[in-house]
């Protein structure tokens, strides 16, 4: 009886603690009250919208500039500028070495080696000569610039030596070998030649617009960059020219153009027809074309506009800050 009433009492037992293990799982872990979503006022939500919108529209025109500084703006020319071992229009300098080999080396594969860095030697030293004579400024050319510098004589060289070979050798039956080499006027070369220029420091990578949409689409064109037809003048190109007026202003030049544009594709882009012009990226789709009235300073690379298309372009200018990404070609003879 005794057992019996012992197996009771802990059945008993068991059966209230498994119950009160139940109810514990069912209670809540915490009695605080889930907080309430406050109701977004219609003004708020609005400004949120805004805001967003911005900062996808600044994103999106930090990831375009990017694009348009780290893009070749003169890719997939059919016309390209030649002057002097010079492509104007790809920004490119060109030079060819014919090298000799060794006639005391061991075998013909020696002999090939030495005669193409024979050739690599020679292709440098022309590469040299075509970027001293090539024109900085209206004013100056690159030898010039050189001679005021050791430092700068140094770097110029130095970054000559980064060429990259073009093509492959040609062999010719004397053993000798012909290389063809190349390197580009933008990036660090430009930004040797252009240290000491004055740029519009303060022109930011994505612009604070001085525009209201509204009033561009009131607009009947709203412009993308400026060609000008200078073939009537015979315009020489240059790493960083000028555009004046009639009168005798200065409209254009680097105290109107941020550094990071100039550097990687020129101040001005040179092509030789208005239709190829309009089809290139660096005036996109919808640029004012007008014609130079005239050529100014002693290498003849600074433009001359009439001071009616002058005022047009300074009254864009102040819309649509396009000078400052060097929107501008020059279409030459």
């Amino acid at each position: 009886m005794k057992k019996l009433s012992v197996l009771l009492l802990t059945a008993v037992l068991m059966l209230t603690i498994g119950c009160s293990q139940s109810v514990r799982k069912d209670e809540p872990v915490s009695k605080v009250q889930p907080v309430q979503e406050q109701p977004v006022s219609p003004a708020a939500e609005k400004e949120t919208i805004v805001k967003e919108a911005v900062a996808a529209a600044v994103a999106a025109a930090k990831a375009e500039t990017a694009a348009v500084i780290s893009k070749n703006a003169n890719e997939d020319i059919t016309d390209p500028y030649l002057q002097n071992g010079i492509n104007w229009s790809q920004r490119t300098v060109t030079a060819t070495g014919i090298g000799a080999p060794n006639p005391n080396a061991p075998n013909m594969a020696v002999k090939r080696a030495g005669a193409i860095n024979a050739a690599k030697i020679v292709a440098l030293r022309d590469l040299l000569a075509t970027i001293k004579g090539m024109y900085l400024s209206s004013e100056q050319t690159a030898e010039n610039y050189m001679m005021t510098s050791d430092v700068v004589k140094t770097q110029v060289e130095g970054i000559a030596k980064a060429f990259k070979v073009v093509g492959e050798p040609k062999y010719f039956e004397d053993g000798s070998v012909e290389v063809t080499v190349e390197m580009s006027l933008n990036g660090d070369l430009s930004d040797v030649f252009m240290k000491e220029t004055d740029f519009d420091e303060n022109y930011p990578l994505v612009p604070e617009a001085t525009y209201k949409l509204s009033d561009l689409t009131k607009e009947p064109s709203v412009y993308t960059g400026i060609i000008i037809d200078c073939k009537d003048v015979q315009l020489r190109p240059a790493l960083a020219p000028k555009i004046f007026n009639k009168s005798g202003e200065e409209i254009y030049g680097s105290a109107n153009v941020s550094k990071d544009f100039a550097v990687q594709q020129g101040m001005i882009g040179y092509l030789k027809s208005v239709e190829s012009a309009k089809e290139n990226s660096r005036v996109t789709n919808n640029p004012l074309v007008i014609k130079a009235i005239g050529v100014k300073g002693t290498n003849k690379a600074d433009i001359i506009i009439s001071d009616e298309d002058a005022a047009r372009i300074k009254d864009l200018e102040t819309k649509l800050n396009f000078l400052k990404e060097c929107r501008v070609i020059a279409v030459i003879i």
